[in-house]
Parts: structure tokens; sequence; C-alpha cells
């Protein structure tokens, strides 16, 4: 069939470029911020798949252990980059943290359910589908608000940085640990229990609508 990772990509990244000549103004720059964290997703599978041939451990104790650093620094680069670079209002810093976060979730569930659809259910899907994306859309908004602090705290810059990603990954592990467990109802209940807090958070302090 050929490299399944990359086909699922095309047909997920295709359209969405498509939609990107339509779109003007901030909503084309969500887009933007949702395709980058599918394009994150893609790297960070094909680089995945390459340690774990070199690496002495199973693909459990791999996802748990080592996955989660490398993805949440990897997703956060397009974050960091933009800003930097746009210096974005608040809201518009985290919106697009947010798509990263959302973007990599949607492509990593279509390679984890499409590779065993034949061992998949409805229920399968709708603890991975909403547990992943809230915990992937979790870590990438927690980098996202610490970036916002960034041009008024420069001091606290690599400090923070660090701290924030090394949360996010702590965060992710245990979210993998509980998933590929007998365990896999407290790992959906994690990610719920994060995210609906820190979107009320979010309709305060940065006016989401």
């Amino acid at each position: 069939m050929g490299n399944l990772n990359l086909i699922l990509f095309i047909s997920f990244a295709a359209p969405l470029l498509m939609t990107l000549f339509v779109c003007r103004g901030k909503a084309r720059t969500l887009l933007i911020f949702l395709f980058f964290g599918t394009v994150v997703c893609l790297f960070c599978g094909e680089f995945s798949a390459i340690l774990l041939k070199t690496l002495p451990f199973d693909r459990r104790y791999f996802t748990s252990n080592f996955t989660p650093l490398f993805e949440e620094v990897f997703k956060a680069v397009p974050i960091l980059v933009f800003a930097f670079l746009f210096q974005p209002k608040k809201r518009t810093l985290l919106e697009c943290s947010l798509l990263v976060g959302v973007g990599f979730a949607v492509l990593e569930n279509a390679f984890i359910l499409g590779g065993s659809a034949t061992s998949v259910s409805v229920v399968n899907a709708l603890i991975r589908g909403f547990g992943a994306g809230m915990m992937h859309g979790v870590c990438t908004l927690a980098v996202g608000y610490g970036m916002t602090f960034v041009h008024t705290r420069r001091k606290l810059f690599y400090t923070g940085t660090i701290a924030l990603l090394s949360t996010a990954t702590i965060y992710h592990a245990i979210y993998n640990t509980l998933v590929q467990s007998n365990h896999q109802l407290v790992g959906f209940i994690l990610p719920v229990a994060t995210f609906i807090p820190v979107l009320i958070l979010l309709n305060k302090t940065a006016g989401f609508d």
C-alpha cells in the first residue's frame, strides 16, 4: 500500500491547502497552524519509526517515555517562531497554539485508528478522538500561554520555556501510559478534567467567544 502515514497526510492536507486560497485574514492564519500541526505529526511519525527500529525498546515503552518529549518540542517550534517574529495578540497566539495541537491529534488519530481499523470500535474512536484531541490541545495551549509573557518577562524565557515543555511532556507521557493500559477510561477523563477548566480560564482572560 506504500507509506500509509504519507497517504493519510496527503488526503487531509490537500483539501486544507486548497482552502487556504479562499480564506483571508485570521481564518487563513488559523488554518495554516492547523496544517502545521499535521506536518509536525507526519514528521514525528516518521522520526518515531526510525528511532523505534534502532532502540532496544518495545512500542509501549517507547511511546510512554520517548515520543512525548520530542512531540512536545516539535509542536512548540511553530508557536515559538510565530510569537517572536510576529508578536501576535494574546488571543491569536492561544488559538494558533490550540490548532497546532488539534491538527497533530487529527492526523495522529488517523494513523493509529487507520492502522488497526479491523480491531477498533466506535467507543475506541470516541475515547481516542476526544482524549488525544484535548490532550494535544492542552499541551500546545500551555506553551502558547507561556509565550504570551515572553515580551514582558524576557529573563524568564529560557527557564519558563523549559518548564512549560517539561510540564507538557509529563502530562503527555501520563496520558500515553494510561490509554495503553487497562485504565483507558482514566486516560480519557484526565484530558477532559484539564481541558474544560482551561477553556473557562481562556474565556475569562483571552476573550474566547
